[in-house]
């Protein structure tokens, strides 16, 4: 791995950590209800950026490292969409906390403020990969989360606060502190936003959504495929249930990415650098070389969770009635294969467009939603997981098998 590489990891360690504990904490101490009103408000407001703002940011990526020039006129241009981004997706957030959960007014405030916040931070976190700023986006993405943890815990021992309110909380003083921190530190190009003035440019704004909308469609149905169980769950055996589901797969999806992360971007820029310097055949000896680390990552974080999960479930989480392996195992190997799928994907995107993977994992979603419907009213739990394991499997298949045909058409050439 070169320099960079390592310092990303480096920067995604502490984000990683403190995800996980406060996962651990609010299923501990805030109880399965409110962590699953947590989780269906955080989705939403997920959601809803995804489509509204990530076609942004994924251009921003792009236009302001290859634009040297005339670099104030497009971060401008960015800046404005950010904010008129931020202003609709705000007001889509209010009205379905109003319409949907019913928040009171404290509640929508602080949910209000997250998405609008989140905006700006992703507009910097942006910037800052543009300029391949490792070492600051480790400060912000690390900044933010040691803020957040430090808010929740004081939420939780000095002010025994027991409301999925607290994470939000929480979240939105994360976001001001690192935006305040984000101020003060200079990056080339920022200082020429014009703040004064916001101007709508359709040709520039029709250019973003052509070349990012694409990714964030994906991005987006991705999103709702990890989602839609939550709120099926909730909406037939309520938010305690749901609660308990959506900690257990959010645990045990982000161990998995977390443990795998290193070879997943260590790996994609090898298979860049090969492709690039047009030594095709090595890519995908490359894909297949990072599929067994994959494996073997797997296999070792499976080793643990079993010899870990009983502690794990009755005396860490204190939810032992989801201990039940028609759950936790199909969930642990839907993260896996959902990893293979991401590694494989990346492969498959400089062969094929990217219609293919919209139209695979908009069927997976489709599928999966509606085996949800009709089978947790009956089966509970145990449905969700082995229709998210049938579809994780079904939108992975359809990958590898694209995936061995470019391959083979590498390797015959």
């Amino acid at each position: 791995m070169n320099r960079e590489i390592i310092k990303y990891l480096a920067g995604r360690f502490i984000p990683a950590i403190v995800n996980v504990a406060v996962i651990v904490l609010a299923i501990r101490f805030l109880g399965p209800v409110e962590y699953g009103r947590y989780s269906l408000l955080i989705y939403t407001v997920v959601l809803v950026i995804t489509l509204s703002f990530h076609w942004v940011q994924v251009s921003i990526l792009r236009f302001l490292s290859g634009m040297p020039r005339e670099t104030n006129v497009v971060m401008s241009r960015f800046f404005d969409l950010t904010i008129f981004s931020a202003l609709f997706s705000t007001l889509v957030v209010v009205l379905i906390g109003i319409i949907y959960f019913h928040l009171s007014l404290f509640e929508l405030i602080l949910v209000a403020l997250f998405a609008f916040l989140n905006h700006f931070y992703l507009f910097h976190q942006a910037i800052l990969h543009a300029y391949h700023k490792s070492v600051r986006t480790a400060i912000l993405e690390g900044s933010d989360q040691v803020l957040i943890m430090i808010a929740v815990l004081i939420g939780l021992f000095f002010f025994h606060w027991k409301s999925s309110m607290l994470l939000f909380s929480s979240l939105v003083i994360g976001l001001v502190g690192v935006l305040v921190l984000r101020s003060l530190i200079r990056v080339k190009g920022l200082l020429t936003v014009d703040l004064r003035h916001l101007y709508w440019d359709s040709r520039f704004s029709a250019k973003v959504a052509e070349f990012g909308y694409g990714i964030a469609l994906w991005l987006f149905l991705s999103h709702l495929l990890m989602a839609m169980d939550r709120f099926i769950i909730m909406e037939y055996l309520g938010y305690r249930q749901a609660g308990m589901y959506s900690a257990l797969k959010d645990l045990l999806f982000k161990a998995i990415t977390f443990a795998s992360f290193p070879i997943y971007i260590s790996y994609q820029a090898k298979i860049l650098d090969h492709w690039n310097s047009r030594h095709r055949e090595d890519a995908w000896v490359a894909i297949k070389e990072a599929l067994s680390f994959e494996l073997l990552i797997f296999i070792i974080v499976f080793i643990l969770f079993m010899v870990m999960k009983q502690m794990l479930f009755e005396d860490v989480l204190k939810i032992p009635e989801i201990d039940v392996w028609l759950i936790y195992l199909p969930l642990l190997l839907s993260a896996f294969i959902w990893q293979v799928g991401l590694l494989f994907q990346r492969f498959l995107e400089l062969f094929y467009r990217s219609a293919y993977l919209l139209i695979a994992i908009g069927v997976c979603v489709a599928l999966n939603i509606l085996l949800n419907l009709l089978l947790v009213p009956k089966y509970g739990l145990t449905a969700s997981s082995l229709v998210l394991l049938f579809t994780s499997l079904l939108y992975a298949g359809f990958i590898v098998v694209l995936s061995f045909i470019a391959g083979q058409r590498l390797l015959k050439k």
